[in-house]
């Protein structure tokens, strides 16, 4: 018995063919084929996953389903999806009914950052806990929210969308989603430089990456890094960053009590450095009942967390059972 996986991304789709206990048995990607407003991505993972049973030697029909992340806005119920610029596809398209035009296998849609997730919960940091948060650090953020062994989804899909609390009052940045204040533009890569620039013309810091903000090619790595060698500005932008990030984490704890936090994404690999300025925080400013035994820990699947994830939606409502 197989679970079939696919990770749909805007550059490459990640595939996979998991067992029972959402180990992976194959893994691979195909390039992700956006022209023609992206109508041949699921037709080519289907594809995909034809030509891996004939080389590897397994038959479709011994599928249990078939697990999909989606990076857009899905309906978890119908499997709709309103939009996915990544992927080139406009307005709203039911990727589950589509899909199934392809194979009378089960099929399960989700949100990319939810089936990462439920990845770090099954397999990684999350341990197996019922109770778990996930919060992406990219180019923006993301996450999700597992309850009681459920994926937060809302009654419109937009439950877990973590990138888009408000924590910065000031209100100083534009966000992609048409606000500001939003976390993304507070604690996200683009967040971190977004703090350098500003903070740089307001206080005036002599620092070791003055020329890459005057050249206006800093990266959130160069902040990272130079924070790490002592340099006091970047200290002082990255403190700023994990601040947001502990008032953030601080409401969602009061809010479902995870027993673990999960920070992914690229802004994850500072690793422990990052961990350490957020806990600072965290545990000044959280209700205490509500931290208790609560950790903050990083990621440990990587670029696995989401055919994982996209395999263990099919475990846990098709088959039915947790590991």
């Amino acid at each position: 018995m197989i679970i079939l996986s696919a990770d749909i991304g805007g550059t490459t789709c990640k595939l996979g063919v998991l067992n029972k206990a959402l180990d992976i048995l194959h893994k691979w990607e195909i390039p992700t084929n956006t022209e023609d407003n992206g109508d041949r991505i699921l037709k080519n993972v289907y594809d995909s996953f034809v030509l891996n049973a004939k080389i590897k030697g397994y038959d479709m029909d011994d599928a249990m389903g078939i697990g999909l992340g989606i990076p857009g806005p899905i309906d978890f119920s119908s499997g709709e999806v309103n939009g996915a610029i990544n992927l080139n596809w406009k307005g709203k398209i039911n990727i589950k009914e589509q899909f199934k035009e392809f194979t009378h296998l089960p099929v399960i849609v989700d949100n990319d950052a939810n089936v990462a997730t439920l990845g770090e919960k099954f397999k990684g940091a999350g341990q197996n806990e019922p109770d778990v948060i996930c919060v992406t650090l990219g180019t923006g953020v993301g996450g999700g929210i597992i309850c009681n062994n459920e994926l937060v989804h809302g009654h419109n899909g937009s439950g877990g969308e973590l990138g888009h609390f408000k924590v910065d009052f000031k209100e100083r940045f534009q966000c992609n989603c048409g606000h500001k204040g939003c976390l993304e533009t507070v604690s996200s890569a683009t967040g971190v430089v977004n703090l350098a620039y500003h903070y740089y013309k307001e206080l005036q810091f002599q620092t070791a990456i003055e020329e890459p903000i005057l050249r206006k090619t800093l990266q959130a790595k160069m902040v990272f890094d130079a924070a790490k060698s002592g340099d006091e500005f970047a200290t002082y932008v990255i403190k700023k960053v994990a601040a947001n990030l502990a008032y953030a984490l601080s409401v969602f704890s009061v809010v479902t009590n995870p027993k673990y936090i999960i920070i992914g994404g690229g802004v994850s690999k500072a690793g422990d450095f990052l961990i350490q300025h957020i806990e600072n925080v965290y545990q000044n400013i959280t209700f205490g009942p509500a931290m208790q035994n609560t950790k903050i820990v990083t990621a440990t699947l990587g670029n696995d967390a989401g055919i994982i994830g996209a395999a263990g939606l099919i475990k846990q409502y098709i088959i039915k059972e947790q590991i």
